[in-house]
């Protein structure tokens, strides 16, 4: 588990790197092919699904928000704002679904719910007004952040939307097609670039690096690593680990990156994890359950 956190803390800094080199829709569909065609070997040697055709419409219409709308939302915000940042508001994914699952599914709403609303929203507002005034601008902040609260509502929607089908699926078939299904959708993007728009020769041998981490660790090792240490680990538990995530992207955004938070960004920041250790402790334990079979990930 706490390997799993660090491939994705990580993840975030990969990210930016390769982000800032070649162009969004590039980054995704070279990306997701490297993880379609390893997620391939794994989908042979566990045998190939049963699936009926309602079950594989289903599937097709939920990786349209994970990770088509995800990655989208996701790729694009973290252009403009840091890696630690993206991470943080990314790490509110349990506290949305909390909110969608009230609204959507009937979930009843619970006080301590309620106040991790609060305590997040006042954490995101520190972390848009107390951007490094020397740093992106003020509008490139609040875009970016905008962007990556989209990928947080993409994300909270296909877990609730497809709370049934995570259960009655293997997550593990249901992740290879899913991860099919944005290759195909972010290649088709990708191809319809300009020639210089699809191009990879802007990646340094640092981004290459990168690149192959995101594919290969942050995407299919990670998933991996994750759904066997769920065999053996409580999801309460597993919502502890998460809150690590922003920490090990600060970490690294400041060593490979040179990131910065400021003071009022770093008070919202731990407004943030705080809202959401708030959330997890609140939501009763199959939803607690749901959203940790969906972590968040760069």
């Amino acid at each position: 588990m706490l390997l799993t956190m660090v491939f994705w803390g990580v993840s975030f800094v990969a990210s930016k790197l390769v982000l800032s080199q070649i162009q969004p829709l590039t980054y995704m569909g070279v990306r997701f092919l490297i993880a379609s065609v390893l997620l391939a070997v794994v989908m042979a040697l566990r045998g190939r699904p049963a699936f009926s055709r309602k079950t594989h419409l289903l599937i097709a219409l939920t990786a349209l928000a994970e990770p088509v709308a995800y990655f989208l939302f996701e790729s694009y915000g973290i252009r403009l704002i840091t890696a630690t940042t993206a991470s943080l508001i990314i790490a509110t994914i349990p506290l949305a679904v909390t909110i969608l699952a009230s609204l959507f599914l009937g979930e009843p709403a619970r006080p301590g719910g309620l106040v991790a609303v609060g305590v997040s929203i006042a954490g995101i507002a520190l972390l848009v007004v107390g951007g490094d005034p020397a740093g992106e601008s003020a509008r490139n902040q609040v875009v970016g952040i905008l962007l990556v609260a989209g990928a947080v509502l993409s994300a909270a929607f296909y877990i609730t939307l497809a709370r049934d089908l995570t259960q009655k699926v293997d997550p593990v078939h249901l992740t290879v097609i899913q991860t099919w299904w944005g290759a195909a959708v972010f290649g088709l993007l990708w191809g319809m670039q300009s020639p210089s728009g699809r191009s990879l020769a802007g990646l340094s041998a640092w981004g290459w690096i990168a690149l192959a981490f995101l594919a290969v660790g942050a995407t299919v090792g990670a998933f991996l690593l994750y759904n066997w240490a769920l065999r053996y680990e409580r999801a309460a538990t597993a919502a502890l680990y998460i809150n690590a995530i922003p920490v090990i992207t600060a970490l690294t955004g400041w060593v490979a990156l040179g990131e910065r938070l400021t003071p009022l960004q770093l008070a919202g920041g731990a407004l943030v994890l705080v809202s959401v250790r708030i959330a997890t402790r609140a939501a009763p334990e199959p939803v607690a359950e749901t959203v940790h079979n969906l972590p968040p990930e760069a």
